[in-house]
């Protein structure tokens, strides 16, 4: 009898804990479904903000692939770099075929596949160099004032201080990508390309491994131009031209470039190693899609524009036997989605709930797909505390390693924790902020110091960091928005006493206190009339003359493996609290109160007086 009944134990539990596995999975596919339609209502397809074309497959359809075995996996990655190598041969057979006369310019049907040659990408066009126009050539998000009646917002959590050029690219392997422009008048410049093409790590848009970045610092001039971004160089000299190479290769990402392996992202010279086009692996069907360059313009001094006082650079193409040209699509749609225009949406007053609360600090950004999947997971299991944390943990750490093959213990580039679309030179704080009737939101920390640059100075300075911002933005009614900028402040207008010290307030317009203002040592903003929104903090360090060792929540105070909430070693004490962790001073601490608690408060406001935030 005992022995049954020990064994009746063992089965009952047995079978509580595949029902728990299987609810865990559940949550994770909720999740997964939430961020295929984070951005979805019923007149958007799930493809609508993207500028790729890939197969529309269910979260349990990519997942059912993660069972292959080693062999079949390897089997999969050598056809997909089969198929490249067939597209890549007769791409570029037809385009020496046409650089001589013998073919007409816009590529014929048949010769891209379906997730290039699409309503996207179509009428892919060769033209010479002489035909390019460098304006045709960019995506453009500009730098740009925040309309402060919220009716015209950009989208994409773009900083609002940051000129974001990006280029679609497809090319034969092993031809080059050359661009050549003027260093911007900026307080940052940097390129980041798709990496060499290896199906091993796949991506799509801004998920799955880092792009190749080339900071500035990097970039050597012309013969008898000026690097402006070097420490004491001149940041107004009028010859300031420049020329960078990319080759568009296939192979190992960090063999082809160490500045993969370089803990800071720096590696002298103009040449990147970077991929004409990429697999998409499991999360796309296998398809390959375009490549893209990034170029980022951070801070460009006042009175210059977006572009920073210089003009566009040219972008061409060459092949290996020296023919060059340059192959764009008609890709106005896929322009017209992604950069439009969102209006503010006025929601009800909500109060913070569950975990987003008093005690909840921040989430390091280890990927956009991991935070998405880490702060959706952490809702869940708020919600629903039945749900063991361990489960959905292992599940995102589960899919991140079968899909792009990212973990912190994999071969490089796997283990670097910076995914596609953002910059590494970057380390990002996220957080969600809910907020209530008459409530303010006082965030109280200490900054960087930076170089000062927006009023046109003669030098860059070396400081501890580069670029320090704070952003908020929402994502409208049933998330029809992808993630609606509604403020940004950067270093250079936030107020700071003679520690560097800040307050920073956020509140609707008509319940601002009387004393958040200058005056008062406050910086306030407009929270906008959303009531959920999420913030996003900016650190960018440039080793070494802008970096701090000691509190920059940088990978090795921060790491991968204990400062994501996904992972099994996760120490929330680094960022995750809602008082001083790794970043010491410099953390961002969170205060919650109603306007006239602040206004009592007094002007000057003390940082120090200004209550915890209670529950």
């Amino acid at each position: 009898m005992k022995k049954n009944k020990t064994l009746a134990a063992i089965l009952i539990l047995g079978l509580s804990f595949l029902v728990l596995v299987a609810i865990g999975r559940a949550g994770l596919s909720w999740i997964s479904d939430r961020f295929h339609d984070r951005f979805i209502t019923a007149e958007l397809p799930v493809d609508h903000y993207t500028y790729y074309d890939i197969p529309d497959l269910t979260m349990d359809e990519i997942r059912s692939s993660c069972s292959m075995f080693t062999s079949e996996r390897e089997q999969y990655d050598e056809n997909a770099r089969q198929y490249a190598g067939e597209l890549s041969y007769n791409l570029e057979e037809y385009i020496r075929a046409w650089y001589y006369g013998d073919a007409d310019p816009v590529i014929p049907d048949g010769l891209l596949p379906d997730s290039i040659d699409n309503e996207k990408t179509h009428d892919w066009k060769l033209l010479k160099p002489e035909e390019v126009l460098p304006e045709e050539q960019w995506y453009v998000f500009p730098a740009h004032e925040v309309d402060p009646d919220f009716e015209e917002l950009y989208q994409h959590a773009i900083d609002t201080h940051v000129t974001y050029l990006r280029l679609i690219i497809l090319a034969p392997l092993d031809s080059q990508l050359l661009v050549d422009g003027d260093f911007p008048h900026a307080r940052e410049m940097s390129f980041h390309i798709i990496r060499p093409f290896d199906p091993r790590f796949p991506g799509t848009g801004n998920i799955g491994v880092m792009e190749v970045p080339l900071i500035d610092v990097d970039i050597i001039p012309d013969e008898g131009h000026t690097n402006p971004f070097l420490t004491n160089a001149d940041r107004n000299a009028v010859q300031r031209h420049y020329h960078v190479t990319f080759e568009l290769k296939p192979g190992d990402p960090t063999d082809l470039n160490p500045v993969l392996d370089d803990v800071h992202y720096r590696a002298p010279g103009n040449v990147r190693v970077g991929g004409p086009f990429i697999a998409t692996g499991l999360y796309g069907d296998g398809a390959i899609i375009p490549s893209t360059l990034w170029l980022r313009y951070y801070a460009p001094d006042h009175g210059t524009g977006p572009f920073a006082g210089v003009t566009l650079p040219r972008a061409l193409y060459r092949l290996e036997t020296g023919e060059t040209f340059w192959l764009m699509p008609d890709d106005s749609l896929a322009r017209e989605r992604q950069m439009m225009l969102a209006e503010g949406v006025e929601t009800q007053p909500v109060e913070p709930v569950g975990f987003f609360g008093s005690d909840y600090g921040w989430l390091k950004m280890f990927g956009i797909w991991e935070i998405f999947a880490e702060s959706t997971g952490r809702f869940f299991v708020d919600r629903f505390s039945v749900i063991p944390p361990a489960l959905i943990k292992r599940e995102i750490r589960s899919d991140l390693d079968c899909f792009f093959n990212q973990a912190p213990d994999n071969p490089s580039p796997g283990n670097i924790p910076h995914s596609a679309t953002d910059c590494p030179y970057n380390n990002y704080l996220i957080r969600h902020f809910w907020l209530g009737d008459d409530k303010v939101y006082a965030i109280t920390g200490r900054m960087p110091t930076t170089p000062e640059t927006r009023n046109g100075e003669m030098v860059m300075q070396a400081a501890e960091a580069r670029y320090w911002s704070i952003c908020h933005a929402g994502s409208g009614k049933n998330g029809q928005y992808q993630n609606a900028v509604y403020g940004c402040l950067m270093d250079d207008e936030v107020t700071v006493d003679s520690n560097h010290d800040y307050i920073i307030v956020w509140s609707r317009g008509n319940e601002r206190p009387a004393n958040a203002r200058p005056e008062c040592g406050v910086t306030w903003q407009d929270f906008g009339p959303e009531s959920v929104q999420s913030a996003n903090l900016r650190w960018m360090s440039v080793y070494p003359d802008h970096f701090m060792d000691a509190y920059n929540p940088h990978d090795s105070n921060v790491p991968w493996n204990t400062g994501a909430w996904m992972q099994t070693d996760y120490d929330h004490t680094l960022v995750g609290q809602n008082q001083a962790g790794a970043m010491g001073p410099y953390h961002p601490v969170i205060h919650y109160l109603t306007r006239e608690e602040f206004e009592a408060l007094g002007c000057p406001v003390a940082a120090e007086a200004i209550p915890e935030w209670k529950e």
